[in-house]
């Protein structure tokens, strides 16, 4: 099958969807980049178990992975970048939440309330017991990449559909609240289709919507992140959607018939409703 092949529709899906079944990774994420308004360029993520040409690894543009997937959005001439087993030279922890590295004894308490005997008693009061931290990590199941090399990549006809697990997106918040709304556009469930999980960053927005999380929802959007040591190289005014590749296909089928294409003016409206407090006269 060639790189510009085709995703497979499901039998019983509606004409709609079938012809967005036909996609290719480019242009699913134009219909994303469409949808969202996006400054910064969609990613996808796939595995392969070889690199794949041009591709670098992630600690080459930061150590940090979810840091070097911003850069990667951002800087259209960032490579694709992959992570594997061995990487050293990333996060510890990033290496933990993807699935490439056992938790060191220790770092239960360097989340949350410091040991003097490990990193000199530093702690990042990310959970409020080490224990909770546990609970946590057994919560989300174990987590498995899908091959040898997770990839993260732009959305280009050099990705094979058939081999996409997620979509990352970073977005403003009235992006976000939109791509959430055409998330759920089909759906009736109002809690489950969009979720901010706990969690760091990395897991955020690839280990959960690439389905490497044993016990995360397969068809949720995940957005966030809640984890605030990314605050540093965030913006602020930046948050971060990852989409389950079903989900993503869902999304653009939905587009036209959704408030964001019927009723674009309301969706991303030219202006904004001016809210004042009352003069001062008035509160006597």
């Amino acid at each position: 099958m060639s790189r510009k092949s085709i995703f497979k529709a499901n039998s019983g899906e509606s004409d709609v969807m079938g012809n967005v079944a036909t996609l290719s990774v480019e242009e699913l994420g134009k219909k994303l980049t469409e949808a969202g308004r996006l400054q910064l360029r969609p990613l996808c993520v796939y595995a392969t178990d070889e690199i794949p040409q041009s591709a670098v690894p992630s600690y080459t543009v930061d150590r940090c992975v979810a840091k070097a997937v911003y850069i990667s959005a951002l800087l259209n001439e960032t490579p694709a970048l992959y992570v594997e087993v061995g990487h050293e030279q990333c996060c510890a922890g990033g290496l933990v939440w993807m699935g490439l590295a056992e938790p060191h004894p220790k770092l239960k308490y360097f989340v949350t309330v410091g040991t003097p005997d490990f990193r000199g008693g530093a702690a990042e009061h990310l959970k409020a017991t080490p224990e909770l931290f546990d609970e946590q990590k057994e919560r989300a199941g174990k987590i498995t990449p899908h091959g040898k090399y997770t990839v993260i990549a732009p959305c280009t006809d050099e990705v094979a559909p058939e081999t996409v697990r997620a979509f990352i997106l970073f977005a403003g918040s009235e992006q976000i609240r939109n791509l959430c709304g055409l998330a759920q556009f089909s759906n009736s469930n109002p809690f489950f289709k969009t979720v901010i999980p706990g969690g760091p960053t990395c897991s955020m927005m690839i280990a959960f919507p690439a389905g490497m999380a044993e016990n995360a929802p397969e068809d949720s959007a995940y957005v966030g992140p809640v984890d605030p040591t990314g605050n540093p190289w965030l913006p602020p005014e930046l948050m971060i959607m990852g989409i389950p590749a079903a989900l993503a296909k869902q999304m653009a089928a939905d587009l036209e018939e959704s408030f964001i294409c019927k009723r674009s003016r309301i969706a991303y409206p030219e202006k904004h409703v001016s809210i004042k407090p009352p003069a001062a006269d008035s509160q006597k």
